[in-house]
Formats: structure tokens, sequence, C-alpha cells
């Protein structure tokens, strides 16, 4: 029987707050006009340095591919064609389809055609700067679209402890999640809601972003291996992946010298374990997962780690009236006939008067659809 969780633990709630922030139609807006400012830079450099051409071939031994011209011909080009595939990927989410955003094509015609990143000698010293400072704000801006989107999705819990660490400011709260136990998906199949999901029996295998337009089966879930569970034993779970000391004394540990290696040589220096040992923590194994609702205006405090504090307690599934929604969701009591109906967290259960059935007990409802939609 598959685990009927309430609540997700500390973890995969930042975990669902990055996927559903990285898959939003914001973000991809976003990426877009950090291209349009890219573009309108690179327009003002051309105009500014169309003359040089015919000077630098002449006198300065400059190649054909060394010109402006030649940049406008091939790699302005890349630019352009990268500007419009976002354009049509903003067209595809009314029909719920998602991709990656395609910056890799970009950069490669950019380092092919125009000596991107250090020798486009048509700009000045000044000017190549920006241009690859924007590139790079860019590009990395755009890969994070495509780690999540692209498929199979294979971002671990290192992946993601990353990217909360460097993004959390950006989330002073955190948006409230519910398990929707009756939307169930496979691995390896079209999952019946756009949207994220997590694995039915596994709190750390990581969550991932599906979608119902095409090409969005969930993966196999990326979950820990012997090793990583080890790890996770050894510094227990706000240990990683940050903890550079009890992992490095980890990663040296008899039994795993030649196991854990940075760049195929042992860990030598503390700074190279969270690496090293996220590099062989990690398995793939296909699963059954729940859908993760994001429920609209509702937000909760956090403490800004990725682990959060404290043990993970699951919520009451059965409370008495008087006291507080433990879980924002579908509830229903037996003091009442067709008395499900929404409650969000913090809210009091009410007291059913004049019921035969005695004290008014609210237990969670196993149907968490929404009857409106």
């Amino acid at each position: 029987m598959p685990i009927q969780r309430l609540a997700l633990p500390p973890w995969h709630k930042r975990q669902a707050t990055l996927l559903y922030h990285y898959a939003s139609l914001e973000y991809l807006k976003g990426l877009l006009s950090l291209i349009d400012e890219w573009i309108a830079f690179t327009d003002r450099l051309l105009d500014e340095r169309s003359g040089l051409d015919a000077t630098g071939l002449a006198h300065v031994n400059w190649k054909p591919t060394s010109t402006a011209a030649h940049f406008s011909t091939y790699a302005y080009a890349a630019m352009v064609d990268f500007r419009e595939s976002v354009v049509r990927q903003i067209a595809k989410r009314s029909f719920e389809r998602y991709s990656g955003a395609a910056e890799g094509q970009c950069e490669r015609m950019l380092r092919e055609y125009a000596g991107y990143p250090d020798s486009m000698l048509w700009m000045t010293h000044e000017q190549q700067a920006e241009f690859k400072e924007r590139a790079e704000e860019t590009f990395k801006y755009a890969g994070e679209i495509t780690s999540f989107m692209q498929r199979p999705c294979n971002v671990d819990d290192g992946g993601f402890w990353e990217r909360w660490m460097s993004k959390r400011a950006l989330f002073p709260r955190l948006p409230r999640f519910r398990v929707r136990t009756d939307v169930e998906a496979e691995t390896d199949k079209p999952p019946p809601r756009t949207g994220v999901y997590v694995p039915q029996e596994d709190p750390y295998a990581a969550l991932q972003f599906a979608w119902t337009g095409g090409y969005g089966e969930l993966g196999p879930a990326c979950t820990f291996n012997e090793i990583g569970r080890d790890a996770l034993a050894a510094v227990g779970r706000e240990g990683l992946w940050g903890d550079e000391a009890g992992l490095f004394r980890f990663a040296n540990q008899q039994e795993y010298k030649g196991i854990i290696t940075s760049l195929g040589d042992p860990v030598e220096e503390a700074w190279e374990a969270p690496g090293a040992v996220a590099a062989a923590s990690f398995e793939e194994k296909p699963c059954k997962w729940y859908f993760v609702e994001m429920i609209n205006d509702e937000y909760e405090d956090h403490d800004g780690t990725y682990a959060g504090t404290g043990e993970v307690a699951e919520p009451k599934s059965r409370v008495p009236a008087g006291e507080p929604v433990p879980q924002s969701g579908f509830w229903h009591t037996p003091a009442r006939a067709g008395s499900r109906r929404y409650f969000k967290q913090g809210d009091t259960f009410p007291k059913i008067e004049g019921s035969d059935y005695g004290a008014t007990f609210w237990m969670w409802s196993s149907d968490q659809s929404d009857p409106k939609l």
C-alpha cells in the first residue's frame, strides 16, 4: 500500500517551490526580456563598429571570421533564433507543452562562428566583457528551465540543495501545497495533470515537474543509494549538502576510499567533499507518484534552510471540533452526511450540532479533488 502522506517534508516543499517557479510562464517571459536586452545591446555594438571591418582586414590582419559582418550573418542570427524559440515556447504553454530553453544551441553557434567568449576582435575589451556577462546571465537563466524541463529530468537532491541555497532570497515565504493522493501518475507515462509530482513511498527522492501536452512523462525517481543513505546517517538531513567537514570525514572512511573521489582522485580537501559525495550518492528507480498542488494565495513562513528545523511530523488525520485545521485541504465528518468541504490551515473545525453520531471529529478526505474544477 502506498503511504498516504498528507504533508511534504521541508526539503520537498523547497523543491516544489523551485519547480513551480522555474516552470512558470512568468519565469519564461523573464528569459525573453533578458534576450531582448542582450540583442538590443548587440545592435548598438554593430551600429558603432560596422566601419571597422575594412580597416581590420587591411591593417590588422583580421580574418574574415573576425569581422562584425561575419558576426551579424552567423552569430547574431543564432541569437535571433534563440529568441524566436522562446516566443514559440510561450505560445505552447496555452497547450500545456513545455521544453528546454535551447540555450545550448545558441551558445555553440557563438563559439563556432564568433570566437565567443574571448576572441571577438571587432569589439573593444570592455564591450567583449559586457557581451560575455549578458550572455552568461541569459544562458544561466535559461539553463534552469532546461534542467527541469528536459526529459528525463535528472536533478537530484544535491542539485535542488544547490539551487535553493542560491535562490532562497527569492522566497521569503513558501507557497502552501497539498498532496493529492487522488491524482496518481507512473514513471514513463503521461501524467493526468500538469504540475509537480512526489514519489509515493520515498521521502528522499527528488520531485519532478510533468505535463500533459506531449513528451512530459515523469522519469524514474532519483533517490539515495546505499552511499547516500550512509551519508545521511553520518551528517543528518541538515548536513546534506553543506557540511564540508562532516562529508569530508565520511568520504575518507576506509570503506569508501576509492569509491568516493573528486575527479578520479581521493578527496583531499574539505571543499571537494560535498560534490564528491553527491556524485556517488544517487540511483534511479521507477515509481508511482502523487500530484502536488500549489494552493493559491496561501503561504507559510520558513527558516531559510533546505532541510528545515525539527522533525517532520505528519498532520493529524482525525481532529476533534474546536481544534485548528492542521493541513489545508478537504475534510469530512461522519457526524453529517455530505459534510466534505475545504478548510484552510489554521481555521477552526466546527461542531455539528444535533448529530446522533456524538462528538464531532473531522477526518482527512482521501478524495482531494476540487468539485469546482
